[in-house]
C-alpha cells in the first residue's frame, strides 16, 4: 500500500510538469466538425423546501387533522355542520394522514452539434425521461371524527340511502305542520309559544336543508360526514332531538323520532384509497402508490454564437471565450396526467424559449466557466384539476380547461476548476435558479367553474441554490491533430454532482443530481 502512494505521489509532479491543452470544452463546435453527444443525468429527491421549510417531498398529501386543508370539497361541509353546531369555526377530522415520498428521474440525450462556420454552430438534443414517484400514504384515525357518508347518492348503500330518506321525509313533514300551525294562529295567543314556534320552525329548516345537503343532495353531499360516535356526532344527535322535544312536547307537533345517519365508522386506508381510485366516485383518480412514465422528452434546437475564442490558444494556457446560446424547446414530452395526482410528465407541454451566455476565464492551472440565462416560456392550453398546489386531492368534476402561463426562468452559474494533469480537471458548481410566478386563467368562459379562480393552480416565485463537484477530461480532437502526429482519445468527458442546499419562496425539490456527458467528433469538411 505504501509503495503504491510513494509511486502515486511520486507522477504528481509530473503530471503537473507536462503542458496543459484546453480543460474546458467549447459551447460551440469547430468550423465543418460534426459532435456528438451521449449525456445521462440522474435526478433523486424525498424532500423538498418550501418558505424555506424543509419537508417531505409529498407534504401536500398529508395533514396531521387531515380535512379540507387537503380535500377543499369538504370546505361546504365544515360550514354546514358548523351550521347545525352552531361553531362557525368547525372542520371535519378524518386522522393524521402520514405522507412519504420519493420522485426520480433518469434522463439519457443524444444530442449533435455541426459547425456552420468557426462562430456559428447548429445543435439539437433528444432526450429520453423516465420518472417515478413512489407514495407511502397511513391515515391514522385514532383522533378522527369522519368517516364515509352511508347515504351518499353514489357511494352509499341502499339502506341507509332509504333510513336517511325516512329521517328527512319525517322532518319535513314536522316543519310543514308547524308552519301550517303557525299561520292558522295557533300559538298567537301566548307570545312566548309563538316566539318558540318562530324560533323552532327557522332553526329546524336551517339545520334540515345543511343536513339534506351534505347527507344525500345529488350534487352536493359530501362523502365524509362525522361519525355517530364522535363527539361531533353526538352534537349533532343532541341538537334534533332537542328540536324533536320541542316540536312534540311544547309544540304538539309529534311523529318525527328518528336519529339523522352520520358515519358509521371513521376511515380507514382502505377505505380512503378505494375512494380516490372509485372510477364511479367524485375522484375518480389513479390509485396512490406508485407513478412511472418512459418517454421521449421535450427536445431542444438552436444555435451558438462564438463572439470571442482565445481561450487555451496554442502556446498559451488561459484566456477568454464568450458564446451565446438561443434554444427552442418543443413539447415532445408526455404531460402529466390529470388523473393520476402522483405523475410529473416527462415534458412542459409547452414551447420555450431560451436565451443564455457562457464565458470562459482562465490563466494557468486555474479557471473558471461562468453561465447566465434567461428562459421564457410561453402560455399553452391544459387540462387541470382546479385546485391549489396545497390541496392536490381535487375532485373529478374540478377538471377544466386552464391557459397556463407558468413563470420563466432565471439562471446564474459558476463552475471554477483546477487542472490536476494534461487533460484532468476537478471542478466545483453552484448554480441559482429563480422562476417567477405563475399566472393562469380559464381559456374561455365556458370553461369556468362557479366559485373557483384558475389561478388557484399558480405556483408562487421560488428560487433554488445547489452547489457540486465533478470532474472533466478533454482531450484533442481528430480535427485539432497534425498529420503524423498522435493525439490521444478525440473525446471530452465529465461527471458530476450537485445537490439543492437551499429553497426561497414556493416548493422547491431537493434534488440529488449525478451528470455524465461523453462527446466525441467527427471532421465533416475543412
Amino acid at each position: 500500500m505504501h509503495r503504491f502512494l510513494r509511486l502515486g505521489l511520486s507522477l504528481v509532479p509530473l503530471l503537473l510538469a507536462t503542458s496543459l491543452p484546453a480543460q474546458l470544452a467549447p459551447v460551440g463546435a469547430p468550423k465543418g466538425s460534426l459532435r456528438f453527444d451521449i449525456r445521462g443525468a440522474f435526478e433523486s429527491a424525498d424532500r423538498r423546501l418550501l418558505d424555506d421549510q424543509t419537508e417531505d417531498y409529498l407534504a401536500d398529501f398529508g395533514s396531521s387533522a387531515f380535512g379540507s386543508d387537503r380535500l377543499p370539497f369538504l370546505r361546504a361541509t365544515d360550514s354546514l355542520v358548523g351550521t347545525v353546531l352552531g361553531q362557525a369555526g368547525y372542520r371535519l377530522n378524518l386522522g393524521a394522514q402520514r405522507a412519504n415520498g420519493q420522485l426520480t428521474i433518469g434522463t439519457g440525450t443524444i444530442a449533435a452539434a455541426l459547425g456552420i462556420t468557426s462562430k456559428v454552430t447548429l445543435f439539437a438534443n433528444v432526450p429520453f425521461v423516465t420518472t417515478r414517484v413512489q407514495a407511502r400514504l397511513r391515515l391514522d384515525s385514532t383522533a378522527a371524527d369522519g368517516g364515509l357518508n352511508p347515504a351518499h347518492p353514489t357511494l352509499g348503500n341502499a339502506s341507509d340511502q332509504a333510513l336517511a330518506a325516512t329521517f328527512f321525509t319525517a322532518f319535513d313533514n314536522a316543519l310543514s305542520t308547524l308552519q301550517s300551525r303557525i299561520q292558522s294562529g295557533t300559538y298567537a295567543g301566548d307570545p312566548t309559544l309563538q316566539a318558540i314556534a318562530l324560533e323552532i320552525a327557522a332553526r329546524g329548516t336551517t339545520a334540515r336543508d345543511a343536513l339534506s345537503t351534505i347527507t344525500r343532495d345529488p350534487n352536493q353531499a359530501s362523502p365524509f360526514l362525522p361519525t355517530a360516535a364522535s363527539p361531533t356526532g353526538q352534537q349533532i344527535v343532541a341538537s334534533i332531538r332537542g328540536l324533536q322535544d320541542t316540536l312534540a312536547n311544547t309544540l304538539g307537533v309529534p311523529g318525527f323520532a328518528s336519529d339523522p345517519v352520520l358515519a358509521a365508522g371513521r376511515l380507514t386506508d382502505q377505505e380512503f384509497a378505494g375512494f380516490v381510485s372509485d372510477p364511479a366516485g367524485p375522484m375518480d383518480a389513479f390509485p396512490l402508490g406508485e407513478s412511472k412514465i418512459s418517454r421521449m422528452g421535450d427536445m431542444d434546437v438552436g444555435a451558438v454564437l462564438t463572439l470571442v475564442d482565445r481561450f487555451d490558444r496554442p502556446g498559451h494556457t488561459g484566456g477568454f471565450r464568450f458564446a451565446v446560446t438561443g434554444l427552442v424547446r418543443l413539447p415532445t414530452g408526455q404531460r402529466d396526467n390529470p388523473a393520476n395526482l402522483l405523475d410529473v410528465g416527462t415534458g412542459n407541454g409547452r414551447y420555450e424559449v431560451g436565451v443564455s451566455g457562457t464565458a470562459d476565464l482562465g490563466a494557468g492551472r486555474l479557471g473558471a466557466r461562468f453561465t447566465g440565462g434567461y428562459l421564457l416560456r410561453l402560455s399553452t392550453l391544459r387540462v387541470r384539476r382546479l385546485t391549489a398546489p396545497g390541496a392536490p386531492y381535487a375532485l373529478a368534476g374540478t377538471l377544466t380547461n386552464v391557459r397556463e402561463d407558468a413563470g420563466d426562468v432565471m439562471q446564474l452559474g459558476a463552475r471554477p476548476f483546477f487542472r490536476l494533469a494534461r487533460n484532468i480537471a476537478i471542478h466545483g458548481e453552484v448554480d441559482f435558479q429563480r422562476t417567477l410566478a405563475d399566472a393562469v386563467s380559464y381559456d374561455s368562459p365556458s370553461d369556468s367553474i362557479a366559485g373557483l379562480s384558475a389561478n388557484l393552480l399558480a405556483e408562487k416565485r421560488r428560487s433554488a441554490l445547489a452547489v457540486g463537484g465533478g470532474v472533466s477530461y478533454v482531450g484533442r480532437s481528430a480535427h485539432e491533430c497534425e498529420p503524423g502526429r498522435r493525439c490521444g482519445w478525440p473525446i471530452e468527458a465529465g461527471w458530476s454532482y450537485t445537490t439543492v442546499v437551499q429553497g426561497w419562496g414556493g416548493r422547491v425539490v431537493k434534488f440529488r443530481t449525478t451528470r455524465l456527458e461523453i462527446r466525441w467528433y467527427q471532421r465533416i469538411w475543412r
